[in-house]
């Protein structure tokens, strides 16, 4: 199996407490997306990072692809909040982030406040400042400042297919306990086709095992529903990949579609799984015209 990327598995999660004192604590509302990033974070998907990018660490994956350390990364993960908000917070300060549907989720311990070029963000990232693109247009629609700091995982709420889930160290353990040295993954945000299952089972010839790791999580408009996608690998499973040969897992993240530069998040992701390779689909993470199919 693959190291976790950067080295080490991160872990940053504290369950079991039975009450917090939030009386005078600053409580901010998160979107159910960042209430994501928050348990990838806490679970190691995105190992190394520890919470929500600072400064220096945007800027360097805006300008290197790569964290301030020199690790590879590509994708800002981030930290937007309210005006009325920032007023709360400053540098040194331990809040609390509250999610609607499942309350206080997370402790983060705030290193820095600060602020970014929407415009300049979008284009490094995305290639391009076109509102059509849903990734720009998710960008313009942030907040003007960002918190950076680490956080901690403290709750997690009742999601749908919760079955399908599995976290690093368990994916890790899976791998393990099967034998598997080499393991292939694939990420989908679509339901199988025999293309796929070609390059899926083409890739097994050269491996020991498939993760097929489908995406739940907010996408653009016109694609499939999470629904479809996992009932069809469902059956995909059952008949047709040896038991033995091939696991299937959920990815809870919202698409990006920043072609090219998610293509290398995904893998990074993957790579903590434990995953030793990762295939890279036609358009991987594209959408429209703004990317080459091939690039």
């Amino acid at each position: 199996m693959s190291t976790p990327h950067g080295g080490k598995l991160v872990s940053r999660y504290r369950f079991g407490e039975d009450s917090l004192d939030l009386e005078d604590a600053v409580v901010l509302q998160i979107s159910d997306d960042t209430a994501e990033d928050v348990e990838n974070i806490a679970h190691g998907v995105f190992s190394p990072l520890h919470g929500f990018m600072c400064g220096n660490d945007l800027q360097s994956v805006m300008s290197n692809m790569r964290l301030e350390d020199d690790t590879p990364w590509t994708i800002p993960i981030l930290l937007d909040v309210d005006k009325k908000d920032v007023e709360k917070v400053k540098e040194g300060d331990t809040i609390f982030l509250q999610n609607k549907r499942n309350g206080v989720v997370a402790e983060m311990d705030v290193e820095e406040v600060y602020s970014v070029d929407k415009k300049k963000l979008a284009e490094v990232v995305y290639g391009t400042r076109d509102v059509s693109h849903p990734g720009v247009a998710n960008t313009y629609r942030m907040k003007d400042t960002l918190l950076g700091g680490s956080v901690t995982l403290l709750a997690v709420g009742n999601r749908p297919f919760e079955d399908y889930m599995l976290w690093p160290t368990e994916t890790r353990e899976l791998f393990s306990s099967k034998g598997w040295r080499e393991v292939v993954a694939f990420q989908t945000r679509n339901p199988p086709h025999i293309g796929h299952e070609y390059v899926q089972k083409a890739a097994l010839t050269f491996v020991d095992g498939l993760f097929i790791n489908p995406l739940v999580g907010r996408k653009k408009k016109g694609d499939f529903k999470d629904e479809v996608i996992l009932a069809s690998y469902e059956a995909l499973m059952k008949h047709y990949y040896p038991p033995e040969r091939a696991v299937m897992s959920i990815l809870r993240t919202s698409m990006k579609y920043a072609g090219p530069r998610e293509a290398i998040h995904h893998a990074i992701m993957r790579k903590n799984f434990g995953c030793t390779h990762f295939i890279v689909g036609r358009d991987h993470a594209g959408v429209g015209d703004f990317y080459h199919p091939y690039a």
